[in-house]
């Protein structure tokens, strides 16, 4: 913390500043990701693993414009989640300033790496939609399939910083906690939850398969959920922490 240095402590003001911005970010994305990915994408729900290459194929070369415009503004606003998960690493490094940064470095890193699976399965999307009157079936069949295996079989990289929130706040011993026990708990299990993605690409049909209730409608719902939660709850820390740091602050220029 700036308070151990040599230096003038930074102001209240200063030091905060950009950290329910970087908060609001993750609501936001949440509505772009939904609009642009879910609605103009035809993503929600989506096609069926077990739809025909001719089928798939005519959705692209039906689509194509919404399909476009959904994939770039997916790619457009989908770095909107590393603002937020740097607002989220803000707040833990505040848990426990005594304890190691091994978890808010992990949600860090964790929550930046997760950027990359969100805007490159839509550069598969964009391909199929950008020449669909020239590609074949097959090729528009797997540009679809890269899609989705790529944003649903990378879930770990999520699940890493979704625990290591959880963990870090049930660590947090404030009278009353930053993140509540129950948000925590929702955090752990909602990332390990994702286990079950592991089943997706032995599945065409049914539950496990990409558009299956399971792997699709509750493990989305769940971590739409999660970003809301955190959001919440990270909004909330920040005017709490901006007055224990004034206290630090008082004590520290009274010794």
């Amino acid at each position: 913390m700036d308070l151990r240095s040599n230096h003038p402590p930074i102001s209240n003001e200063a030091y905060f500043q950009y950290w329910r911005f970087c908060c609001a970010m993750g609501p936001f994305f949440l509505l772009t990701f939904l609009i642009c990915w879910g609605h103009l994408g035809y993503n929600i729900p989506p096609i069926p693993a077990d739809q025909t290459a001719d089928q798939l194929a005519e959705h692209f070369r039906t689509n194509y414009n919404e399909v476009r415009a959904g994939m770039a503004g997916a790619m457009l606003f989908g770095v909107l989640y590393l603002p937020w998960t740097l607002s989220i690493t803000k707040v833990m490094e505040w848990m426990n300033p005594n304890a190691n940064n091994v978890l808010p470095k992990l949600q860090m890193w964790g929550g930046g790496i997760t950027v990359v699976p969100l805007v490159t399965s839509s550069v598969f999307w964009l391909t199929g939609a950008y020449r669909p009157d020239v590609l074949d079936a097959v090729t528009l069949q797997m540009l679809y399939d890269q899609g989705w295996l790529l944003i649903d079989m990378f879930y770990a990289i999520t699940t890493i910083p979704m625990v290591a929130v959880g963990v870090a706040g049930l660590k947090d011993f404030r009278d009353k906690p930053l993140i509540p026990a129950w948000a925590c708990w929702f955090s752990i299990w909602a990332g390990i939850s994702f286990l079950f993605e592991l089943l997706m690409p032995f599945f065409k049909t049914g539950l496990f398969a990409r558009q299956g209730w399971l792997n699709f409608w509750i493990e989305f719902l769940v971590w739409f959920l999660y970003i809301l939660i955190i959001s919440f709850y990270v909004w909330k820390a920040v005017p709490r922490l901006k007055q224990e740091r004034t206290e630090l602050l008082a004590n520290a220029s009274t010794k």
